[in-house]
């Protein structure tokens, strides 16, 4: 009764092995549904052995294998795993994941993990003989492959290769560097070739051999403007030298027309170049980096600049801007009111270019400008019938001619219409001028990094020489017209060289002629200084119009306060003091018994313009700084004395006329020099901080 009951369990058993259970319809039905799709899967699956009770099996259950294995090739690693089975009992069949899984066949494709299950059955009685003795196979190989220890397995009798083959790979420790597997063999180097078309079993021991071979890597060949013949890869073995292929890479490349090869990189244009020695380790992209023979320079320039019919330059590979910077300005024309200022590489804010900077590659090039500055000015129209001198009726604090001006008694000096600048001639201005002016030919003498030269820019510029303002005025001239066609100082004479160092301005004529910028001459500065028109406060009548008094400064109510003086009735030093401060930047006063220092104190220049204007629209004709004018300084002025001297002057140290006073802190008498009247003079190289200038021009 009880064999019975055995029988029939196992008959249940076997019949739900062969029936899909219910809600399993997902079991493969196919050798080809294994493993499952849906997206990249890993290269290598793990296969898990288990069993029912009646199997036991190794310690270590699971192998690895390459996914697309079948079956019947990955059977015999399987199998490897089982122990033993219990006492009357043998494999009945292998299953996929347990006992109710689908029965597995030799076609059966593994493409995921995956659990291999062994289904025992009892045998019959008397058991059956035992299993048949297996076999022991040997892997060995050649130089390039190491072997686990022991290089050997054991498998039944009537296996095939591709039965044992993943066996035969786990005895393999690894390659050597840059060499992989070429083929197994059978016995040794020279034995059969063991492939799936090796179908003969394994019946005794046997050896199995791996043969390597040197790992191909492959390389491609890339570049610009160069045609390579085709194909474009080769495969080397793995260590191969540059030194080794690189006649055989060269034959494959030939430059476009107008190009030459420059380098071989790695990688691309910026990679390293190959040198002889350079060993290929995996795959690499051979780089031909190539330059053009000629370059071809293209001019732009921004919105205020207009370029030439012909805007390239074509140059050889190479060439330096200093070679052909000369030539592209060639090309450009700047606007009315506007000056070049730099060359800029890529775009109007690219990186400045620099004669040293050499051209690779075709390249535009952008001329930018600034804008002219344009200074304020007041027309000045003279009197007709000229300004006629006359003798003061008022007190001045000397007796010499250096204090009566040049409107002198029998004198009438006919000036021309002119224009003069508002204000004197700022930092900033002239700095502006200063850098477009050394680009452009001009040196100047004044030191900027000197202490005494100011660097406020709304203050007047000084620390300058006159022959500074020279050079000065005719660069501003050039960088205003865009020629020197307009500029008024030249050598010896009106058909002499542009004036452009400092170092020749000695010998400067000057062409009144011309519109361009100037120092004013000495009437034309006086004139400007005293003008009241018809007003008669403090002033008298020259002709047909009212000058300030030469005793006062420019465009004050009241005389400068001076030692000896007879103080106008109600007046008081005080009250002169605070007229003359009014209009004019000093520092120390005449108190009635002695100089004194204001309070607050002047301790430097102002910025122009801080004081009231005079008649004209002027500022700081008084105090501030003194003054550059263009004339030759005489002690003497008569009525024969030319208005106009145009020069040059044959000294090389000339004494030039200074006027309008200055703020100097601590000299007595600079008060003095703020009045209208007082001529005082300086050498034409001398600088010094209470020296400046303004500006006359012809509109």
């Amino acid at each position: 009764m009880k064999n019975i009951t055995k029988l029939i369990l196992l008959a249940v058993l076997l019949f739900a092995s062969c029936t899909n259970p219910v809600g399993n319809s997902s079991v493969p039905s196919s050798p080809q549904q294994g493993g499952g799709s849906g997206g990249s899967t890993p290269s290598q699956i793990t296969i898990t052995v288990a069993g029912d009770e009646h199997v036991t099996l190794k310690a270590e259950k699971t192998f690895t294998a390459d996914k697309g294995k079948t079956w019947h090739q990955l059977k015999a690693v399987a199998e490897d795993k089982i122990n033993q089975y219990e006492a009357g009992h043998e494999l009945d069949e292998w299953k996929l994941t347990n006992a109710e899984g689908q029965s597995l066949i030799d076609d059966y494709v593994f493409d995921t993990n995956a659990t291999v299950f062994i289904v025992t059955k009892q045998l019959p009685s008397p058991p059956s003989p035992p299993p048949l003795a297996k076999i022991t196979i040997t892997v060995t190989g050649d130089t390039g492959v190491a072997l686990k220890t022991p290089p050997t397995f054991e498998v039944a009798p009537g296996k095939r290769w591709d039965e044992i083959e993943e066996l035969a790979k786990k005895k393999i420790q690894n390659y050597k560097p840059h060499y992989e597997l070429k083929n197994w063999r059978l016995n040794n180097a020279s034995g059969a070739v063991l492939d799936d078309s090796y179908i003969t079993p394994f019946n005794a021991n046997a050896t199995v051999f791996i043969e390597t071979k040197p790992v191909d890597i492959k390389l491609t060949i890339e570049g610009d403007h160069v045609d390579i013949t085709s194909p474009a890869e080769m495969y080397v073995p793995r260590g191969t030298k540059w030194s080794e292929i690189k006649t055989e890479v060269m034959g494959k490349v030939n430059p476009k027309f107008g190009f030459v090869i420059l380098a071989w990189k790695k990688g691309s244009k910026t990679g390293i170049e190959f040198y002889d020695d350079f060993q290929f380790r995996g795959k690499t992209k051979i780089y031909v980096e190539t330059r053009p023979i000629n370059v071809t320079i293209t001019v732009k320039g921004d919105s205020h600049v207009q370029i030439g019919a012909s805007p390239t330059i074509t140059k050889p590979y190479g060439v330096t801007w200093g070679e052909i910077k000369d030539e592209a300005k060639t090309k450009i024309t700047c606007e009315q009111g506007y000056v070049f200022a730099a060359w800029k590489k890529g775009s109007i804010t690219g990186k400045e270019l620099f004669d040293i900077d050499e051209f690779e590659e075709d390249t535009e090039v952008y001329a930018t400008t600034q804008q002219v500055p344009v200074p304020a000015g007041v027309k000045v129209t003279p009197p007709a019938g000229g300004i006629i001198g006359h003798a003061v009726s008022y007190t001045l604090p000397g007796t010499d001619t250096s204090w009566k001006g040049v409107f002198i008694n029998g004198r009438t000096v006919n000036l021309t219409d002119y224009t003069i600048g508002k204000h004197e001639v700022t930092v900033k201005l002239w700095n502006e001028v200063c850098e477009w002016a050394k680009k452009n030919g001009y040196l100047f003498e004044f030191e900027p990094d000197n202490p005494d030269t100011p660097t406020e820019e709304n203050q007047p510029m000084a620390n300058i020489s006159w022959t500074d303002c020279i050079a000065w005025c005719n660069a501003y001239t050039e960088m205003t017209f865009g020629n020197t066609e307009q500029c008024v100082y030249r050598t010896g004479s009106a058909s002499g060289k542009v004036i452009k160092h400092a170092f020749h301005g000695d010998k400067a004529y000057c062409d009144f002629s011309k519109k361009g910028y100037r120092l004013p001459t000495e009437a034309e500065w006086e004139y400007a200084a005293r003008y009241q028109g018809n007003d008669s406060t403090n002033a008298e009548q020259y002709g047909t119009v009212y000058l300030t008094n030469l005793n006062s400064a420019s465009g004050a109510a009241k005389p400068v306060g001076f030692e000896n003086m007879t103080v106008p009735s109600g007046e008081s030093y005080e009250t002169l003091r605070a007229e003359t401060a009014r209009v004019a930047v000093f520092n120390k006063w005449w108190n009635g018994t002695a100089f004194a220092t204001q309070t607050p104190p002047v301790t430097g220049r102002a910025n122009v313009g801080s004081k009231p204007a005079n008649k004209l629209g002027l500022c700081d004709m008084s105090g501030n700084v003194a003054e550059w004018c263009w004339d030759l300084y005489t002690a003497t002025v008569n009525a024969s004395t030319n208005a106009y001297p145009t020069g040059p002057f044959p000294d090389y140290e000339t004494k030039r006329v200074v006027r309008g006073g200055n703020w100097s802190e601590n000299t007595e008498q600079a008060v003095y020099d703020c009045m209208t009247g007082k001529r005082k003079w300086k050498g034409s190289s001398g600088a010094d901080p209470i020296r400046g200038f303004r500006l006359v021009w012809q509109e």
